[in-house]
């Protein structure tokens, strides 16, 4: 992946994602199911595809050391900026780094966690998500986690979302690779089962679980129509919460949550 791809999109990213409900909402979720399985004790975490820094920030403030990656320029600055007005700089470490590249990394200790949020690994072909198991069991301890949110090939509520909309070509439109547009460039974007993307890590990992992440809660671009929706949100997110852990609402949600061990 190519730095410059993503640069802008960093400046607007917290507007249109992170500080909108449904993103509120949806990094919630994925909040709450990292509190339920990390250990009370500090863990070393590696976080790939880590935007502006928000998730980082959380793991520092729950007692973890990190260091988070990205290969956006512009992120990376982002990022380093709120660490900065956080006074966690001492806590944190913020690099530039394409995800594919992450076996250059020069580390004196190896991870308990790799993190991916919000479908930075959609990015990235078949053969390279191969590559990139193999090149996080070497970073990870033996007792080791991956954990990543990727999106899907099909989101029910977008679906319906689409029937009101009569557009039902759009249903399939995650059947494809798509061309998205950024910074005048095109960059393919693959979406994946979950049986599908945990194929190519079954070599290197055991699947521990996995939960929907936008089975009821709406996809992000949708925010504009929820935006004064607030009380249907919150029933959304208690359905979410009621019905959204299991493989079945993960396999029709926006995102997938999986969590992965090393095999020994």
């Amino acid at each position: 992946m190519t730095s410059a791809l993503f640069d802008d999109v960093a400046a607007n990213y917290d507007e249109t994602f992170t500080n909108t409900e449904i993103g509120k909402l949806q990094r919630a979720r994925v909040w709450n199911y990292l509190n339920s399985v990390l250990p009370n004790k500090s863990i070393n975490i590696l976080e790939l595809n880590c935007g502006t820094g928000e998730d980082a920030i959380w793991f520092v403030k729950n007692g973890h050391k990190i260091l988070a990656t990205d290969v956006s320029e512009k992120m990376v600055e982002i990022a380093r900026i709120k660490v900065a007005e956080d006074n966690l700089s001492d806590k944190i470490t913020v690099k530039q780094l394409d995800i594919n590249e992450i076996d250059k990394l020069s580390i004196t200790d190896n991870f308990d966690l790799v993190f991916s949020n919000f479908g930075g690994l959609n990015c990235l072909k078949e053969s390279e998500l191969n590559s990139l198991s193999e090149k996080i069991k070497i970073l990870l301890k033996p007792s080791g986690k991956f954990i990543a949110v990727v999106m899907s090939d099909f989101c029910m509520i977008e679906s319906v979302y689409f029937l009101l909309k009569l557009k039902p070509k759009d249903i399939v439109r995650r059947r494809k690779v798509q061309q998205v547009i950024i910074n005048d460039s095109l960059v393919e974007t693959h979406y994946y089962h979950p049986k599908e993307f945990y194929n190519y890590f079954k070599n290197d990992f055991n699947f521990n679980k996995i939960i929907a992440v936008g089975v009821f809660i709406p996809p992000s671009y949708l925010n504009n129509f929820f935006r004064r929706k607030t009380n249907t949100l919150k029933v959304l997110n208690k359905l979410e919460g009621s019905f959204g852990n299991n493989s079945i609402a993960a396999s029709i949600s926006d995102h997938f949550l999986i969590d992965l061990k090393i095999k020994k």
